[in-house]
């Protein structure tokens, strides 16, 4: 599905662009002994009365008594449901009881490097920025690509693509830069290109960073997306 994102380029000349999944195709699949093409399928593999919980709940809370009801049985399966294919499914929430859970409360936790609880929030709602009269800058952060590599963890990827001769050149002249120079180009909002990149109501921030390839008069435009960044774990000692 194509989107558009308004972005410009160091020269502060901006367009709105499509953008859209860079998904490339598998070149391995699986085929059964006939030679038929396998395609992936949602079964059930339990129901919460049958998970861990469920069972000790069933069974008073008692591991010896669900353990001979294991041997002598097998309660942790139904063969009416277990293997069936699933459709359409819609998520919920449960509680400690193994029980649909109407009314939740959300919230947001901090990590710090080491892994300890920095912070404990509501969670902040964002809105989109991607595609507002404001253009995404051109940070003139030029990052070269192993240390981009070895330093964030990308989440997605999106392919920029022109719709005209103009937008084709302002695209390739992108491409042709980060091409040269072997490194990512990091794109964000705000006055200085900085700020994180939102997508959608309500969804998460991330750092972006564009990838330019170039062969003869052809161009690839990627932009990498990251919301977790690689640090080393403070040891003791150090300040």
């Amino acid at each position: 599905m194509s989107r558009l994102i308004n972005i410009s380029n160091e020269k502060e000349r901006n367009s709105e662009i499509v953008f859209e999944n860079f998904t490339p195709k598998q070149a391995v699949f699986y085929q059964t002994s006939e030679k038929e093409k396998a395609a992936n399928k949602k079964i059930i593999k339990g129901v919460a009365e049958h998970s861990s919980e469920g069972l000790l709940s069933k069974y008073d809370g008692d591991p010896e008594k669900l353990a001979e009801a294991l041997i002598e049985s097998d309660p942790e399966v139904d063969m009416e449901i277990t293997g069936q294919f699933l459709t359409s499914t819609t998520r919920v929430y449960i509680g400690n009881d193994q029980k649909v859970v109407f009314r939740i409360r959300n919230k947001e936790f901090v990590f710090l490097p080491d892994g300890s609880l920095k912070e404990e929030r509501e969670p902040r709602y964002l809105r989109p920025n991607v595609c507002i009269d404001a253009p995404l800058k051109w940070s003139g952060k030029y990052m070269p690509k192993k240390e981009a590599y070895n330093k964030f963890i990308f989440a997605r990827k999106y392919q920029l693509k022109h719709t005209s001769g103009l937008t084709y050149d302002f695209l390739f002249d992108m491409s042709k830069q980060l091409h040269e120079k072997e490194s990512l180009m990091l794109i964000g909002s705000g006055v200085k290109g900085m700020g994180p990149l939102i997508f959608q109501e309500g969804g998460k921030p991330f750092r972006a960073f564009l990838e330019g390839r170039i062969d003869g008069n052809k161009y690839l435009l990627i932009m990498h997306l990251s919301n977790l960044e690689l640090k080393p774990i403070p040891t003791k000692g150090n300040s």
